[in-house]
């Protein structure tokens, strides 16, 4: 595998805390691979003593592929995957060891936190059904958000505290997890398990984008397994910070790494590259260098105003014949922006595709209320599944009342409860729980298709069909483990069919030929919050994002102006247009 010196360097460190600087474009990920080449092959490593790390799904499918490339069998011994699905499958195997049933956990999304979160309270007269007593709701929230990102406690609302911990508990009944309680649990789990994890040496990609708790789960179990670190990230590209990341750990941290710049930028043609420089250069002291272009091919990043969606819609028409539209992207801030110019296109029989449309669909609540009766399947201790479920049960709520005290006297769950009490019943629902227990997901996917919901499934079922085709042996619990750390870039196919649309957020990792980029207006990119606090950083690191992943074309273009009463203008051309290119 050839390297530039840059490379090189890095991949084959002996550092035991190595710091990659990789700006876009720079062969990250070709890095990694060689310093997972070399430590199999030239430093005798196994396989089995290597957790790689990324920030998507996507990117670890990339490594591993590009692996069993370059070293065959052994890349499938490494583990490599997201934290978030690294320590689900801990503690599917050890959970035991922290309280939790493994192999049967349940993992709750938005909705399911949201709605089980909105009962613990009414039972504790927080909530009245409509609106919060005695505590508010961004108290509440802000407690959840500081433990998810940092592990620890805010003393600060007592109020708060006590129903978070209730809530937890709740949550505990039920053998279910959050989204956020994967990793404080699996940070709790891994001084039990260190010493049987046997790993050397861990990779993290991204890491800019690691919250507070994260860093502490990567350097337990460094500190725990003797293992080395090497992360690969770069501050300049940090854009989520509103889940908590913290790229300023490396700035406060970076006495503690060896560090390695990869400033050789082989994506982007020499125009786009001087563009981003100029734009990131507007926020000062980024942790990192310049990016240097190695293509020397100059396409002028051109800017068009005044550009509606209708607009968009002619000019893509008129350049159909100049534009690959299947190496295309168009990338705006907001889904909004996103969503009509899509309606058009589809009128104008354009191919694109649409990426946010699947994860809109996942968050909804008829898609947790489908899946409530998979995860019963999984887990029948869940306790808030069986509510979600339990009016397709024909359950009256005088009959639930009974199931939850009997459920308590036999000291089981309420859907086990409710299994013996029917269980000489033979009706649809019996018989389809009957058969699911086998776990043969054909079986139970099928049973489905006979259920009157009360809403639409076709989209539903194309979903659970799109993973059976790819796992055709795979069982429900390997399902529902990949669906709840399912992200928006799961949506990402390696083929286009046409265009593709997404925000500045989901194009992370991603590179297109020709990138458009749309709604470059003050008040929008950068929006209203940023301009108002006069706090840009976030909003500029996202446009650098969106402009580094144009391969050879970038194209910037703002909505018509708008005028007040006043004849002021509310939002003229973004600023980031200015400081790209003048």
């Amino acid at each position: 595998m050839k390297l530039s010196p840059e490379q090189e360097k890095a991949a084959y460190t002996e550092s035991k805390r190595a710091l990659v600087i990789a700006g876009g474009g720079s062969g990250k990920t070709r890095t990694m691979i060689a310093r997972i080449k070399h430590l199999i092959e030239t430093c005798n490593v196994s396989p089995y003593e290597i957790l790689c790390l990324t920030f998507t799904r996507k990117a670890a499918g990339e490594i591993k592929d590009r692996l069993q490339k370059v070293i065959g069998g052994a890349s499938k011994r490494i583990t490599a995957g997201t934290i978030h699905s690294v320590a689900l499958n801990y503690l599917q195997r050890f959970g035991e060891l922290i309280g939790l049933k493994p192999g049967k956990i349940t993992v709750y999304g938005s909705l399911e936190e949201e709605f089980l979160l909105k009962e613990v309270a009414k039972e504790l007269g927080y909530h009245n059904g409509k609106t919060w007593r005695g505590v508010k709701k961004g108290e509440v929230m802000a407690a959840f958000y500081v433990f998810y990102t940092t592990g620890s406690i805010n003393l600060e609302h007592d109020k708060a505290n006590y129903l978070m911990a209730a809530f937890f508990a709740r949550c505990k009944e039920n053998n279910a997890l959050t989204y956020g309680t994967i990793l404080t649990e699996f940070k709790r789990l891994i001084p039990k398990i260190s010493k049987f994890m046997g790993l050397r040496h861990v990779l993290s990609d991204e890491c800019q984008d690691q919250d507070p708790l994260q860093w502490q789960i990567l350097n337990d179990i460094c500190q725990l397994c003797n293992a080395s670190l090497f992360a690969v990230g770069d501050p300049r590209q940090s854009i989520y910070s509103f889940r908590g990341a913290d790229p300023e750990y490396l700035v406060r941290n970076k006495h503690l790494f060896d560090i390695y710049n990869l400033k050789d930028n082989y994506r982007s043609s020499a125009n786009i590259v001087e563009a981003a420089n100029n734009l990131i250069g507007h926020n000062g002291g980024e942790l990192g260098e310049p990016m240097q272009a190695i293509r020397q091919d100059w396409v002028n990043v051109v800017s068009f105003p005044d550009m509606d969606s209708q607009t968009i819609i002619n000019f893509i028409k008129r350049m159909k014949h100049v534009i690959d539209f299947e190496n295309t992207a168009i990338l705006a801030r907001n889904h909004w922006l996103l969503e009509k110019l899509s309606r058009l296109l589809t009128e104008s029989n354009i191919k694109h595709e649409y990426i946010g449309k699947k994860t809109a669909m996942t968050r909804s609540e008829p898609f947790r209320r489908f899946h409530a009766f998979l995860k019963l399947i999984v887990n029948p201790f869940d306790n808030f599944s069986f509510l979600l479920i339990k009016d397709y049960l024909g359950i009256t709520q005088t009959e639930y009342s009974d199931i939850r005290m009997l459920s308590c006297v036999e000291f089981q769950s309420r859907f086990e409860t409710w299994k013996a009490v029917h269980v000489n019943e033979t009706y649809t629902w019996q018989k389809w729980f009957k058969s699911s227990e086998n776990g043969d997901m054909a079986t139970v996917i099928d049973w489905m298709k006979d259920v009157e919901f009360g809403f639409g499934t076709s989209d539903i079922f194309e979903f659970v069909y799109g993973w059976m085709l790819d796992h055709y042996d795979g069982t429900i619990e390997q399902y529902l483990s990949w669906l709840a750390v399912w992200d928006i870039s799961d949506e990402v196919k390696e083929e286009s069919e046409g265009l593709m649309l997404m925000t500045c957020h989901a194009a992370k990792g991603l590179e297109f030929s020709t990138v458009i980029a749309i709604g470059l207006n003050e008040g929008i990119f950068p929006d209203k919050r940023d301009i108002a606090s006069n706090n840009l950083t976030d909003s500029r690191r996202l446009a650098y994002v969106c402009f580094t992943r144009a391969k050879d074309q970038l194209i910037l273009t703002s909505r018509p102006l708008k005028k007040n009463d006043d004849l002021f203008i509310e939002n003229p051309v973004s600023r980031f247009i200015i400081e790209a290119i003048g």
